[in-house]
């Protein structure tokens, strides 16, 4: 059981690492490169990213992360007081699961989803395009810091818990 832990703690700690790395990129360049643009490039591009991004590899991350962070949460509080490292299980899935996870679903998305609606050479595009710019990166400024905070934590509860493959001698 101790090397399944630790198996699905390493594969929720990458999984939030890609994920951080991706929101990462869209802070850092992405959404600033695409507010260079004229209002009627920029909504077009982000409406190819967002329909590229919707790929089956990108949701089995996405929500594959989201699983196995909520089964460490239950492993962390099931065996809070015999496992080393419970406190930064629970925090690693806190972290994504009530941070990035949720802005993603109930911020980013939908103003994705209203995006892709709109008509790029219209009033009612620039109007929306000025309105994702001015709250879509905020809130992907929080899920890469949590997604970032959430990958901290489960690697500390792979280092308190040490490697149960490692032979003992």
């Amino acid at each position: 059981m101790e090397q399944i832990i630790f198996v699905v703690t390493m594969l929720t700690a990458l999984g939030t690492a890609l994920l951080a790395g991706n929101f990462f990129a869209f802070s850092a360049f992405l959404m600033k490169a695409l507010s260079g643009l004229s209002a009627e490039r920029g909504i077009t591009a982000m409406q190819a990213i967002t329909a590229s991004i919707r790929s089956p590899l990108f949701l089995v991350v996405f929500f594959g992360t989201a699983a196995l962070a909520a089964i460490l949460s239950g492993v962390a509080v099931l065996e809070w007081s015999t496992r080393p490292g419970a406190c930064y299980l629970l925090a690693g899935a806190l972290l994504f699961l009530m941070g990035a996870f949720p802005i993603t679903m109930m911020k980013n998305v939908p103003l994705n989803n209203e995006l892709a609606r709109a008509a790029p050479d219209t009033k009612e595009g620039r109007d929306m395009w000025a309105k994702f710019q001015s709250s879509w990166g905020m809130w992907n400024h929080i899920r890469t810091i949590t997604s970032l905070a959430a990958c901290a934590a489960f690697i500390m509860a792979l280092v308190e818990g040490g490697n149960p493959f490692a032979t003992r001698g």
